[in-house]
């Protein structure tokens, strides 16, 4: 009984980590896409912003996280015995939040409409 309650602990856990680095990356995603949207206009604050704090270690190390807690609960959610569907579509959901994900998918888009 003990071992289970640790186990559903630690599942706690990592749920609540992968929702704070899924907030950050989404985050990211929409300060990256606002700036990108609107570069024609002199935006330098935003730019800054992004190139001292945002596009730097942070964005790595939270796309790293992301990828690293989904799986963690992707796999607690197929040793679990509830809600295991809608774990694991949170889990893709966070993975596909990042940046990274997004652009690989854009990239993909656009090789299959031949746009590079």
């Amino acid at each position: 009984m003990k071992k289970r309650k640790n186990i559903k602990n630690i599942e706690h856990i990592i749920r609540n980590i992968l929702i704070i680095l899924t907030i950050i990356s989404l985050t990211i995603t929409t300060l990256n896409f606002t700036y990108l949207i609107y570069q024609d206009k002199n935006i330098e604050i935003i730019n800054n912003f992004l190139i001292t704090y945002i596009n730097g270690p942070l964005f790595i190390i939270d796309n790293i996280l992301v990828f690293i807690f989904s799986i963690l609960y992707i796999i607690f959610a197929l040793k679990s015995k509830n809600e295991r569907v809608l774990k694991i579509f949170f889990s893709l959901f966070a993975i596909f939040t990042t940046i990274t994900s997004l652009t690989l998918t854009i990239n993909v888009i656009a090789n299959i409409f031949n746009i590079f």
